[in-house]
C-alpha cells in the first residue's frame, strides 16, 4: 500500500472513529445522553435537511440515481436470499435474524464513509441506498418481524419526503436562494456527528450475550454484504464513486435500528445487540481493507 494511500484511507476512518469513541467514551463513563431525543432529532430533523441539501448540491449523473435505487433493491434480494440459506443451514430463525442482517447500517457509519470517501457526489449516492434500505426496512423488515408491515411509519417519516424533494430537485435542476440552501447546509450539519456519538454510545451501552453466535453472525453480515457488493458492482456496471459508494454501504454492519425492531416485537432483542456491537467492531478492525479495496 501506497502513503498516498494509505493517508487516503486513515482520512476517512479517523473521524469515523473519532466520533464513535467519544460516544463510547462519554456513555462509559456515565455521562447524560438521551438517545431518544437526539435519535429523534437526527432523524426528523438534521438527516431530511442534510438529504435535501446533499441531493440538491450535488453534481452527480442524475441518471445514476435510479441506477443506485435498482442496485440496492437488488442488494436486499441478495442479502435476504443469502442470509436465509445461511441461517436454515445454523438451524437457527429465519424470523427473528433475516432482517437484521439483511438492512446494513447504512445512516451512521454507512453516510459518514460515503461522505468522507468521495465528498457530496458520494454522499448524494449513498443517501440513494440509505432511503431504499430505510423504506424496506420499516415495510418488509418489519413485516417479517412481526407479522405485518408498518408503512404508516413510513409514510410519517420526513426522511422519505425529504428524499422525494432532493430528487426531483435534482432531476429538475432547480436552484433555491443561496439563504435556503445554506439554511439545510448548517441544519444537516448536525447530522453525521450526531449520528456517530450516538452510535458510540450504544456500542458501550448495548450487552453481548452470545459470542459465538454474535461472531458467526456478524462475519455473515460482513462477508455475504462484501461478496453481494462487488458481485452486483460488476454486474450491473457500476464505476468510480457509484461502484465505491454501493460496495461501502453493502458492507457495512448490523444498524441499531434492528435492535430496536427486535425489541419492539420480542424477537431474541439480547441477540440482536449482540449482533450490533459484534458486526461493528468487525467493521472498524476490517475498514482499513475495505477502503483499499475501493479506493485503491
Amino acid at each position: 500500500m501506497s502513503f498516498a494511500l494509505f493517508a487516503e484511507i486513515f482520512s476517512v476512518i479517523a473521524p469515523l472513529v473519532v466520533l464513535a469513541g467519544a460516544g463510547w467514551l462519554w456513555a462509559a463513563r456515565g455521562k447524560p445522553f438521551q438517545v431518544d431525543q437526539i435519535s429523534l432529532l437526527v432523524t426528523n430533523f438534521g438527516t431530511p435537511c442534510l438529504v435535501i441539501h446533499a441531493l440538491l448540491a450535488a453534481e452527480v449523473d442524475r441518471s445514476m440515481i435510479g441506477t443506485m435505487a435498482l442496485a440496492t433493491l437488488s442488494a436486499i434480494v441478495v442479502f435476504m436470499a443469502i442470509n436465509a440459506a445461511m441461517l436454515r443451514l445454523m438451524k437457527l430463525s429465519v424470523r427473528d435474524y433475516v432482517s437484521g442482517l439483511t438492512f446494513p447500517n447504512a445512516g451512521n457509519a454507512g453516510l459518514s464513509l460515503s461522505l468522507f470517501a468521495y465528498g457530496q457526489p458520494g454522499l448524494a449516492l449513498g443517501i440513494i441506498f440509505f432511503a431504499v434500505t430505510s423504506l424496506t426496512n420499516f415495510t418488509i423488515g418489519q413485516s417479517i418481524l412481526a407479522g405485518r408491515g408498518n408503512l404508516a411509519a413510513v409514510l410519517r417519516s420526513p426522511m422519505i419526503y425529504a428524499v422525494l424533494i432532493g430528487v426531483a430537485g435534482n432531476l429538475l435542476q432547480l436552484q433555491p436562494p443561496v439563504w435556503v440552501m445554506r439554511s439545510l447546509q448548517t441544519a444537516g450539519g448536525i447530522a453525521i456527528p450526531l449520528m456517530l456519538f450516538t452510535l458510540g454510545v450504544s456500542l458501550a451501552t448495548l450487552k453481548v450475550n452470545d459470542l459465538r453466535r454474535g461472531l458467526l453472525l456478524s462475519a455473515l453480515r460482513l462477508l455475504a454484504g462484501l461478496g453481494a457488493g462487488f458481485g452486483l458492482s460488476w454486474v450491473l456496471g457500476l464505476e468510480g464513486v457509484a461502484r465505491g459508494v454501493f460496495i461501502i454501504q453493502c458492507a457495512m454492519p448490523v444498524a441499531v435500528v434492528n435492535y430496536i425492531f427486535a425489541v419492539r416485537y420480542n424477537r431474541d432483542p439480547q441477540t440482536m445487540a449482540s449482533l450490533v456491537v459484534i458486526s461493528t467492531l468487525l467493521s472498524f478492525a476490517t475498514l482499513p481493507a475495505l477502503l483499499a479495496l475501493v479506493l485503491g
